[in-house]
């Protein structure tokens, strides 16, 4: 991916605030901050006011003791947006509203949240930023619930690597990776690593939808709409491959318990081209230890049909799990789910978990399997951008200098 040198030019025009001039980071032990018991209130902060953290939120004010108390974002309309939104979920969970004076806007609103007294934090900025908010809050002593994926480049990936082992037994860190916590899918995978399906020779995986809504408005500054539809953009998101196909890559690493060798691809923008400068389409082939091959597809323009899932062929059999449907095993150890709704209840069930984490003191650390899986998207996409095969190795030797987007949070 080329990077940008460009001065930001939003941050001269004015209409952003500055949060808090010289806000400092309160370092603290988490278990000092809440106490010990399980009935006590976690204080919420949300870094990033888009769908994702907005929904994030929910899901934690829903289905955990948790009090959503500080947001923080680069753009007014946003934090505003999202306070309104929930803070109607509050009220019909009868919890208090967030405080107006808990809203931290511009570069430097991140340090702002985290130097206040939350307890947790979910990152759901830009890719291009998770690596540098996931160092703040580790160093405020705070718990991180952060979305996927956990960087937008390698030298991303492995700085998460390196806070999550300063992390390690302090602080829960959870990457969004929801779909290992659907029962379904857990089932089939318990199967296929026992046995069920022999020796593993291919698969498939793949990611096909709609294209995404523009966030573009008119009059903004180029770096406003850029960082307003950062989701079209290759250096904030990690293109399509990273920031959205990942889950499906996620999962045939979960299948294969690690990571691929190498990759090689192809792909390109050819029925979205009015936005950005993502890729519309990918199609990737990895190779995994012992020669097992998988082949990955994705787009994102679709009009009338869409599906993701994964269909993984072994010598005794053939795993599938599908988004809806029946996940199952077919051929010599044949099981069905009773559900099709695979899905259904896995956002909840892992906000709990992370939760339950933080009252028992057993800290959950998902930031080596998070930046696994990233890197694995990072490959296919290096792999794709040059049409060639790349190896895992290569990757990490020659893709590993920090890209700089020229803007900052």
């Amino acid at each position: 991916m080329k990077s940008s040198s460009s001065n930001p030019s939003w941050q001269r025009r004015g209409f952003l605030k500055t949060a808090v001039a010289g806000a400092g980071l309160v370092l603290a032990r988490p278990e000092t901050v809440f106490g010990s018991s399980a009935n006590s209130a976690l204080q919420l902060g949300l870094i990033g006011c888009g769908g994702r953290g907005n929904n994030d939120a929910g899901v934690f004010i829903r289905n955990t003791n948790t009090q959503c108390v500080a947001l923080a974002d680069l753009f007014e309309d946003r934090l505003h947006e999202t306070k309104d939104s929930l803070d109607k979920r509050l009220v019909n969970l009868e919890k208090p509203k967030i405080d107006p004076s808990r809203l931290y806007q511009g570069p430097g609103s991140a340090e702002a949240l985290l130097a206040s007294d939350v307890d947790v934090v979910i990152i759901t900025s830009p890719p291009y930023f998770h690596p540098h908010h996931l160092e703040l809050a580790v160093s405020a002593g705070k718990h991180v619930y952060m979305e996927k994926p956990v960087a937008a480049d390698t030298a991303g990936a492995l700085k998460v690597v390196e806070i999550g082992k300063k992390a390690e037994g302090k602080q829960s860190i959870a990457v969004g990776f929801q779909i290992r916590y659907s029962k379904e899918f857990q089932e089939v995978v318990k199967r296929v690593h026992e046995g069920a399906i022999g020796d593993i020779v291919s698969g498939m995986v793949y990611y096909h939808t709609g294209r995404l809504g523009s966030r573009f408005r008119q009059g903004a500054s180029d770096q406003e709409n850029r960082l307003r539809n950062w989701v079209f953009d290759q250096v904030l998101s990690g293109d399509i491959i990273v920031e959205q196909n990942i889950h499906v890559i996620d999962v045939a690493n979960w299948y294969l318990q690690g990571h691929p060798e190498k990759a090689f691809g192809t792909g390109g923008r050819k029925a979205r081209v009015d936005v950005g400068d993502c890729w519309d389409h990918f199609i990737v082939t990895y190779w995994y230890p012992n020669d097992v091959k998988i082949d990955f597809s994705s787009s994102q323009f679709l009009k009338g049909w869409g599906d993701c899932r994964e269909r993984i062929f072994g010598t005794k059999g053939t795993a599938d799990t599908p988004y809806t449907g029946n996940a199952q095993i077919t051929g010599d150890n044949e099981w069905k789910s009773e559900s099709t709704d695979n899905l259904g209840g896995t956002e909840s069930s892992k906000v709990t978990h992370f939760v339950e984490s933080i009252h028992s003191g057993k800290y959950l650390n998902e930031t080596a399997q998070g930046a696994e899986s990233t890197m694995t998207s990072i490959l296919g996409r290096i792999a794709a951008y040059e049409g060639r095969e790349v190896t895992w190795d290569e990757m990490l030797k020659d893709y590993s200098e920090p890209v700089d987007a020229g803007l900052k949070w």
